[in-house]
């Protein structure tokens, strides 16, 4: 599974980075969410599944 979080739709909520703070984390000096890294680990990809589906944007973009 990979992931990243299409900035332009972002809208600084943040349920991601606290849902899962392993991956999403917010650029310094921004709400702007990213993901720290592409690959999620699969000890990790329910909880990014999760924060996709509860972004009100839908910024949040897994793939296979």
């Amino acid at each position: 599974m990979k992931v990243e979080v299409d900035e332009v739709k972002c809208g600084t909520i943040g349920f991601c980075v606290k849902i899962c703070p392993e991956i999403f984390r917010f650029h310094p000096g921004s709400k702007k969410a990213y993901a720290m890294m592409t690959e999620v680990p699969s000890h990790l990809q329910a909880k990014c599944s999760e924060a996709a589906r509860r972004c009100p944007n839908n910024a949040i973009i897994i793939w296979y």
